[in-house]
């Protein structure tokens, strides 16, 4: 939806090419944006999966949600915020000039329904259990960027913006491929359960994080560079498009780093039934509590990486129904193990100088909003 206010200057966000209607802007710690999404299920399935037990509590009934859910394998739980501690916008003959300082914090957890599964239906002799999916992705970092905009070709009908980006991360925890996996062993191999593990993991600014707060938020040893472009053209006086492409970037992280590689394989074969009546249970719960443990022992390593920024593309078409009434739609993508994309169909109005409303329905990772 902020994508259609383009009267206001944070939606120079989603693409440098927008003009605001002011001459000038100005910000300071007044600008917050908040994002929270699920792409596999949604509240109103939990709610619908709801029901009353023998004594009359509303529990959630897990096994009916599972059979319910259409988990693919790359569902994911994201978080943000982005906070402009500063901002400045203002217009010089044609050419339009910005200035900001952003805080950005995001967070992407994937998952898919093998942790369901085991859950409520166990592990059936002969099969194993992939739990390679749950890749953590979560950053905090900071953006300065310095912007620009302006018009071309007769009566001003395209505009070419872009905003170029200093980034410099402040802490990092990625997950660059985690596969463990479950197997439980057939009848003939007595169900043995063989367990294997291969996870590599990094992480940059956590001991800062937890040692000296002041260090960490000054720290700009984990740089890095972005890029924002987007355009506008007018074809008609009813018709339009935009594009853009934001946070095309990186950041190389090597302050405070530790890379965590955990690689192995254990398998339990169960307890030994020889003169179990006379002699009782006869195991070394301590060796295998340790072999267990084993598997998951992981190697430390101070080493840099360098990993990407979350890129965005907006493609939108506008048809102005009437004067101050336009209609839109809007495709989307943001990459994060694959191209995900989304559809959003809105309509804007315009009254006056001082208010812009939009209404928007979107269609985005399996929901309709």
């Amino acid at each position: 939806t902020l994508h259609l206010l383009n009267n206001v200057y944070q939606s120079s966000h989603t693409n440098p090419a927008f003009v605001p209607r002011n001459k000038v802007h100005v910000s300071l710690l007044s600008s917050y944006h908040v994002s929270i999404k699920n792409s596999g299920f949604t509240f109103n399935q939990i709610a619908a999966n709801i029901d009353e037990d023998e004594t009359g509590q509303r529990v959630l009934d897990l096994e009916k949600l599972y059979s319910n859910l259409n988990l693919n394998g790359k569902d994911y739980i994201h978080l943000s915020t982005d906070i402009d501690l500063f901002a400045l916008s203002f217009k010089a003959g044609k050419n339009r000039f910005s200035l900001n300082v952003t805080e950005h914090v995001q967070g992407r957890q994937r998952y898919d329904g093998s942790i369901f599964q085991i859950a409520i239906e166990g592990n059936d002799p002969g099969e194993t259990l992939q739990f390679g999916k749950f890749e953590t992705d979560a950053m905090h970092y900071r953006e300065i960027g310095v912007g620009f905009n302006r018009p071309f070709l007769t009566d001003d009908k395209l505009v070419v913006g872009t905003r170029v980006k200093a980034l410099f991360g402040l802490a990092n925890v990625q997950t660059q491929h985690a596969d463990v996996s479950l197997t439980t062993g057939t009848e003939q191999d007595l169900y043995a359960m063989t367990a294997n593990a291969d996870i590599l993991l990094n992480t940059s600014g956590m001991d800062l994080l937890e040692d000296d707060a002041a260090a960490y938020a000054i720290n700009t040893k984990n740089s890095g560079f972005g890029i924002d472009l987007g355009g506008t053209y007018k074809l008609n006086s009813q018709i339009s498009f935009a594009a853009s492409v934001v946070n095309l970037g990186f950041i190389t992280w090597k302050e405070d780093t530790k890379t965590y590689h955990s690689e192995g394989s254990f398998t339990f074969t169960g307890l030994e039934n020889d003169n179990l009546l006379t002699e009782g249970f006869n195991i070394d719960v301590e060796q295998l509590t340790d072999s267990i443990a084993n598997i998951f022992e992981f190697e430390e390593e101070a080493t840099k990486y360098t990993t990407g920024i979350p890129t965005q593309v907006y493609l939108t078409g506008n048809y102005q129904l009437a004067t101050h009434t336009t209609a839109s739609a809007t495709l989307y993508s943001h990459f994060y193990q694959t191209f995900r994309k989304g559809l959003s169909l809105g309509i804007r109005q315009n009254v006056g100088r001082w208010l812009q409303a939009a209404a928007t329905y979107s269609m985005q990772s399996r929901s309709y909003n």
